[in-house]
C-alpha cells in the first residue's frame, strides 16, 4: 500500500478514535450527573418526609399534652365548686377543655381516641355533678361552721335540719313538708340571720342519704378522672414510642 494513503488512514483512525472516546466520555459524565440528581432529589424527598414526621409528632404531643392539662383544671375549678361559689370560673375551663378535646380528637392517632373520649366523659360526669351537688354542699358546710363557731341559732339549725334528714327519705314531698320536721327546721333556718334563703331551701330539699351519695359520688368522678388519665397516658406513651426509651 502506497506510503501516503496509510499514513491517511492512521490519521483517520486516530481522530476517529478522538472523537468516539469524547462522545463515551460525555455520555459517562451526563449519565452520572443524572444519578447524581436522582441522590439528590431522593434525599431531599426523605428529609422532606421525616422533617413532616417529626413535626407531626411534635404537635400531637404537644396537643395531647395541653389535653391533659386542660382536664386537670376543669376537674380542679369543678371540685372548688364544693367549697366555693365559683361557677364562672367552673365554665370557663370546662369551655377551654371543650376546645382542647376538640383539638386532641383532630390531632392524636386513631387509637387513641377511645381513651381521649373515655377523659372526656370523667371531666364531665365531674362538671355536671358538681353544678348540681356543690350548692347544697356548701350550705351544708356553711351552717356547720357557724354551729362549731358555736352561735347558738346556729346550732339549733343544724340540730332540727339533722333531725329532718332522719326522716323518712322515700317519702313525698308534700307530705315530708307537712312533717313537724319540716316545720321546725324550716323555722330555725328562718331565725338563722344572714342565711340566705336559697341555702335554706337546698337543706329542706336534701336527705343525709342525697349528702352522702354525693360525697361518695364526688370521690369517685376523681378517681375516675385519675384512671383515664392515667390510661390515655400509657396508651400515648406506647403509641410514640416513648415508653422504649
Amino acid at each position: 500500500m502506497d506510503a501516503s494513503i496509510m499514513s491517511a488512514l492512521i490519521g483517520a483512525v486516530a481522530v476517529g478514535g478522538t472523537a468516539l472516546g469524547t462522545v463515551l466520555g460525555g455520555w459517562v459524565q451526563a449519565r452520572g450527573g443524572q444519578a447524581q440528581a436522582l441522590a439528590a432529589q431522593q434525599a431531599a424527598r426523605i428529609a422532606a418526609e421525616a422533617s413532616h414526621t417529626q413535626a407531626l409528632y411534635d404537635r400531637r404531643w404537644a396537643v395531647l399534652a395541653a389535653y391533659l392539662r386542660s382536664a386537670s383544671e376543669c376537674v380542679e375549678a369543678s371540685d372548688r365548686l364544693y367549697a366555693t361559689d365559683s361557677l364562672p370560673e367552673a365554665r370557663r375551663q370546662w369551655y377551654a377543655f371543650s376546645l382542647a378535646h376538640a383539638e386532641a380528637e383532630l390531632a392524636a392517632p386513631a387509637a387513641l381516641l377511645p381513651r381521649i373520649d373515655d377523659l372526656r366523659k370523667a371531666v364531665g360526669r365531674m362538671y355536671w355533678s358538681a353544678q348540681l351537688a356543690g350548692p347544697a354542699h356548701r350550705a351544708h358546710k356553711e351552717l356547720r361552721r357557724r354551729a362549731g363557731e358555736g352561735e347558738a341559732e346556729a346550732v339549733r339549725a343544724q340540730e332540727a335540719v339533722e333531725r329532718l334528714w332522719e326522716t323518712d327519705e322515700d317519702a313525698p314531698r308534700p307530705v315530708r313538708e307537712a312533717s313537724p320536721e319540716y316545720a321546725r327546721a324550716s323555722q330555725a333556718l328562718h331565725d338563722l340571720p344572714g342565711f340566705a334563703g336559697e341555702q335554706a331551701s337546698l337543706l329542706l330539699a336534701g336527705t343525709r342519704r342525697q349528702r352522702d351519695t354525693a360525697r361518695r359520688e364526688r370521690e369517685e368522678h376523681k378517681e375516675h378522672h385519675h384512671a383515664a388519665r392515667r390510661k390515655l397516658v400509657a396508651e400515648a406513651r406506647g403509641a410514640f414510642g416513648t415508653d422504649r426509651l
